[in-house]
């Protein structure tokens, strides 16, 4: 029974052909609940209700988090480039981000916003993850002769990556910050998905043949949020 005097648990919701139970996801947009297709939406209210304990004190931490501050450096692990961000205050100007000389990177305009900061510099992210990520995932590709579709860089909140039923890959910007052995087994996770889209044991089969090490790495990469930085998931709409 609902207690009274309880506030509603606000929430988003996103269908995923791949999951096979409910899941509760707390950011830092809220609480997000993935649900399998096919499942009754009006279920959830009744689930959300269930784990309210859990959510609000999950919110309850993301509430309580330090306030993020400017970047002075950003290492992108994947490709070994660690940029030097250098700031210019010009009030009366766009905000910009410019490569300045070798890894170094100068960001001009209201630089005192924190979330304009931010904004420019997931731009930023978002061309060099296209630049990089993508040639990478092509040679992987090559190497374990499974060709895909089409690849695309996007700003996943939940996906390290995903593959949909016609073959294209679509890369988490993101995964820049990830040790190059990680965002290798994303790719190939991702290209095993090509024969098999399921988790079936078949596909956990494919991705051991082509990785021995694949269970460790897979429990790897279920925590590499961690090396992800806090201004990353500030804006509420990133570019996509």
């Amino acid at each position: 029974m609902k207690k009274k005097g309880r506030i509603k648990i606000e929430y988003a919701i996103r269908v995923s052909h791949r999951a096979k139970q409910v899941l509760l996801k707390v950011g830092a947009n809220g609480l997000e609940v993935v649900i399998p297709r096919q499942f009754a939406k009006r279920r959830l209210p009744e689930i959300v209700e269930a784990n309210r304990d859990w959510i609000e004190l999950e919110l309850q931490k993301v509430k309580e988090a330090p306030p993020p501050t400017a970047p002075d450096n950003i290492d992108l692990s994947a490709i070994g480039e660690p940029w030097e961000v250098k700031y210019a205050l010009k009030t009366e100007t766009r905000m910009l981000a410019k490569e300045d000389g070798s890894l170094s990177l100068l960001i001009e305009g209201n630089t005192e916003d924190i979330l304009q900061v931010s904004t420019v510099l997931i731009r930023w992210l978002h061309l060099k993850a296209h630049a990089h990520l993508v040639p990478r995932l092509r040679e992987v590709s090559q190497e374990v002769g499974i060709p895909y579709g089409k690849a695309s860089v996007r700003g996943q909140t939940t996906r390290w990556a995903s593959c949909s039923k016609s073959g294209n890959i679509s890369l988490n910007r993101s995964l820049l910050f990830l040790p190059p052995r990680l965002v290798r087994h994303v790719f190939l996770h991702e290209l095993c998905h090509i024969n098999e889209l399921n988790h079936a044991p078949e596909f956990w089969r494919l991705l051991e043949q082509l990785e021995p090490e694949s269970k460790t790495l897979e429990s790897e990469v279920r925590s590499a949020s961690r090396y992800t930085p806090q201004w990353l998931s500030l804006p509420k709409q990133m570019p996509s």
